[in-house]
């Protein structure tokens, strides 16, 4: 049976100091411990194409524990627990075999202990799931002004975003499966007023990137609902962005 998704739990010796904006240091830990180099270049270099677009099918939450904030930096206290979700069985099995060779790793010269790593997946079979962001959902578009190009951050409450999640999620299940899918309903709903306290404005590697954290509803054919659920929800899930947990609507099968 596929396992899809993984939950690592990590202690240190010490309280783990980061920058503010880590995404791309738990980008690095991931590609690090996929044993399989050919595919790991394969994923980073270029990834899963389709119409000329290409996708990397995995995504990961934030390190989620007791955490500390100072300017430009944050600090952790362990224990922390990271999700990595991918509709690649093939990576997880490899990330996960890989650590279990090796359970000290290093986040930004630091040391971790791999405490215990938890596998599993989630069957969707209706269509609608409420679902809370781990890692902020992004979705843009690149828009032309007095010949200058701007790239456009949609909010949740965007009419439009609903049109380009599911385009998005559309070309992922294509990537994944090589056809299209049998449902391509999808449509999502906020829950509540617009809240500025839940966006998210993310400096990855000098690129300023926004997105929302929270709690939606998400509705349309369970092919894309697993989709958003395996390998994220929205632009950029392979630099840590769109990662989500189901609160309603489906069944963990440990």
């Amino acid at each position: 049976m596929w396992k899809i998704r993984v939950e690592i739990s990590f202690t240190s010796n010490n309280e783990l100091v980061l920058p503010l904006n880590y995404n791309h240091i738990l980008q690095a830990f991931i590609y690090k411990n996929i044993t399989d180099k050919a595919y790991a270049k394969f994923l980073h270099d270029r990834g899963y194409e389709v119409y000329k677009k290409t996708f990397k099918l995995f995504t990961f939450g934030r390190l989620e524990g007791r955490f500390r904030i100072f300017p430009g930096r944050i600090m952790l206290f362990p224990p922390l627990k990271l999700v990595v979700s991918s509709a690649v069985d093939d990576f997880i099995n490899d990330f996960c075999e890989t650590l279990l060779k090796r359970d000290d790793q290093q986040l930004l010269d630091q040391k971790v202990f791999v405490e215990s790593l938890s596998v599993y997946d989630r069957k969707i079979r209706g269509n609608e799931i409420t679902i809370k962001m781990l890692s902020p959902l992004v979705m843009y578009s690149t828009v032309d002004i007095k010949d200058k190009k701007f790239t456009y951050y949609y909010s949740p409450w965007d009419k439009d975003i609903s049109g380009m999640l599911k385009t998005n999620l559309i070309k992922k299940y294509m990537a994944i499966s090589g056809c299209f899918p049998g449902g391509q309903d999808f449509d999502m709903d906020t829950i509540g007023p617009k809240d500025n306290r839940y966006q998210k404005i993310i400096n990855y590697e000098g690129t300023v990137i926004k997105g929302w954290m929270g709690i939606y509803k998400i509705k349309g054919s369970p092919e894309l609902l697993k989709v958003a659920y395996d390998c994220g929800l929205g632009s950029k899930s392979s630099m840590g962005f769109g990662c989500c947990e189901i609160l309603e609507g489906g069944e963990r099968d440990a």
